[in-house]
Order: C-alpha cells, then sequence, then structure tokens
C-alpha cells in the first residue's frame, strides 16, 4: 500500500515537472517572430523617450526568439492616455509594455474617485525600472525666487505642468500646500520637456518640477552655465546626483504627518523611468520580460551608449516595483486621506 502511494504521488510530480516545462518551453518559443511594442507616454526628444528607445534597441537581444521592438509614442494627460489603453485595449500576451509616468501608476491612491485611471496600481504587471532619479524644483535664472526660503516667503514662481495627473503637477502643488506658497502657481498645457524648456526660454514660465535624467538628457547645459537654479528635493531621501547643498522640501516640514503623507507622495520618484505591461499576462511571458529588462540594464553595449549621453542607471526589478506600489496602496487610511487633500486642487 505503501508502494503504490509512493508511486502515485511520484508519478504526479512528474506530471507536474513536465507541465511546467512544457509551459516554460512554451513561453520561450512564442516570442520568436514576434513584434514587442513599447509604447512611450510622451512625445519625441525628452528623457522618457530617450530612454525608452534605446532600452527597445538592446532589450530584443535577451528575450529568446529575440521579437522587435518598436518604439511607439502615444502622448497625452501625462501618459494617463497610455495607461489607460494598455490596461484596457493592448494584447495581454507580451507584446505590449508600456514607459509611462510614474505618478500614474499611484494615480488611484492619490486622486481616488476623481481619478481618471481605468486601473489600480497594484493591477499592473511591472516589468522594471530604469533609474531612480531625484525630482527637483528648478527655477529659470530671471526667476524671482531662487530659493526654497524665497518661496517660502512669498516670492514668485510660475511652473509649467503638462497636465494635473501626471508628476510635472502633483509634486509641486503637494509642496505648494504644505508649505502654503502663496506665489507659486501652476498651469498646464506643456506636452513633454521640448515644449516647457522653450517656454522656460522664452518667459512664459520661470519654473518646472523636472528630474536629474531628464535635465541630463535634453538641458545638461543649463546646470553647468546657471541658466537653471535647482531649487529643491521632491524625495524621501536625498540623492546623490544632486548638489548637497540643495534641501529637502521635507526638512522644512514641522508637522510629522506631512512629512509623511510627502514621502508617501514622493514615492513616485524613485520609480523616475517605469515601464509597465497590462493586467494578468501569463506568469512565465512576465518572468521573461522582467529578466530581459533586468539583462538589459548590465549589456555592455547598452550602458556604452547610456555613458556617452551622460546618463546614470539604477535598476529597480519588476518584482520590486511591484513590492513598492503594493506598500503605497496599504499605507493607513489617515495617510490616504492626508495625502488626497494634499493633492486636491
Amino acid at each position: 500500500m505503501l508502494k503504490r502511494s509512493w508511486l502515485v504521488a511520484f508519478s504526479a510530480a512528474l506530471v507536474l515537472s513536465c507541465h511546467s516545462a512544457m509551459a516554460q518551453t512554451s513561453d520561450e518559443a512564442f516570442f520568436k517572430g514576434k513584434t514587442i511594442t513599447c509604447y512611450i507616454g510622451y512625445g519625441p526628444g525628452g528623457g522618457y523617450d530617450t530612454f525608452a528607445r534605446i532600452i527597445s534597441k538592446h532589450m530584443t537581444r535577451h528575450i529568446p526568439g529575440e521579437p522587435a521592438i518598436v518604439p511607439v509614442n502615444m502622448p497625452g494627460a501625462s501618459s494617463m492616455t497610455l495607461a489607460n489603453y494598455i490596461t484596457k485595449i493592448a494584447p495581454k500576451d507580451g507584446t505590449a509594455i508600456a514607459a509611462v509616468n510614474s505618478a500614474l501608476i499611484f494615480d488611484p491612491l492619490f486622486a481616488g474617485s476623481t481619478s481618471k485611471a481605468q486601473f489600480a496600481g497594484p493591477d499592473l504587471t511591472m516589468i522594471g525600472n530604469a533609474v531612480s532619479s531625484a525630482s527637483v524644483l528648478v527655477a529659470w535664472k530671471t526667476a524671482q525666487a531662487q530659493s526654497l526660503p524665497d518661496l517660502i516667503a512669498g516670492k514668485p514662481l510660475l511652473v509649467g505642468a503638462t497636465s494635473r495627473s501626471g508628476d510635472t503637477y502633483l509634486l509641486p502643488l503637494a509642496v505648494k500646500k504644505v508649505l502654503n506658497l502663496s506665489g507659486v502657481k501652476i498651469i498646464t498645457g506643456y506636452p513633454g520637456t521640448r515644449e516647457a524648456a522653450m517656454a522656460l526660454e522664452q518667459g512664459e514660465i520661470t519654473g518646472r518640477m523636472w528630474d536629474m535624467e531628464g535635465i541630463k538628457a535634453s538641458h545638461p547645459e543649463w546646470i553647468t552655465n546657471g541658466s537653471l537654479k535647482i531649487l529643491a528635493q521632491l524625495a524621501p531621501t536625498k540623492m546623490p546626483e544632486v548638489p548637497a547643498n540643495v534641501p529637502l522640501v521635507k526638512d522644512f516640514v514641522s508637522s510629522e504627518t506631512d512629512k509623511t503623507a510627502l514621502d508617501i507622495v514622493f514615492t513616485s520618484t524613485v520609480l523616475a523611468r517605469p515601464y509597465i505591461a497590462p493586467p494578468n499576462l501569463p506568469p512565465g511571458r512576465v518572468r521573461i520580460l522582467r529578466k530581459a529588462f533586468a539583462d538589459t540594464l548590465s549589456d555592455p553595449a547598452f550602458l556604452a551608449e547610456i555613458e556617452k549621453l551622460n546618463l546614470t542607471i539604477g535598476l529597480t526589478k519588476g518584482e520590486d516595483m511591484q513590492d513598492i506600489v503594493k506598500r503605497a496602496y496599504a499605507s493607513p487610511p489617515h495617510l490616504v486621506a492626508r495625502v488626497r487633500e494634499i493633492l486636491s486642487d
């Protein structure tokens, strides 16, 4: 009897092992001859576009079957248009990935019932994040406010943003609300980096929320020649790529609740270049895409191209991204309520 039970258990284990091996082989074979579309939530020329095109170019070598990866721009509402497309319309077979604004992943958490997101952040498939880059509030050289104390004293800063659903709007709004910055005005309608940069040069706006990688990708000379002044870091902790004398916003906040609420808002800056896929992808294909993304970011040819552009890389694996998003959405209700109050406008 014992012998028979052992044989049944062994046979069952063997069948499961065979099924697993067959599924893995099937997932690896799936991508051969396919085309993966890497959608980009912004127009050409900015940091999101630069990163996505270089990653697309090199990632194909790290996917079994070496499928073609075609970058396609789909701008709109700080990439909310793309995030909803990925959720509702894009194929859920591994042939669609997306480079989106990191704040979009957290929009249902930040905005609650007013969010236009057709997804919940934890339901999205996290593929990987290319860099954790400090978001900073910058002022043009002609702005009256040239420091965070200037803003606290009421000096004006006209901040250009893309839309109300992206980090270029939400992060400066959080700073404005928590520090009661009466001189800060935020206007939307600048589709991406190129348009906002032109507006700064032409005097339409005097400030912007930017991330260091985005500045280095488009106008690194503005930091060295003094055209841009970095007023504050919009991040949970100080980041090494920002000059050491630039303060954290929360250094000027006395309320512990508000400090923690800002940390939740600024969580989006930890994922400065996130790549997502639709919900409910086959698990085997998720593993393949995550591994390919991680392997790409350590590929010597990829790193050589990144170095030529003076950009940096800081991988967050897809599994770790998923955990970061889940933890944010699991924040205590009183903190979520304060976050939504801070970001209401």
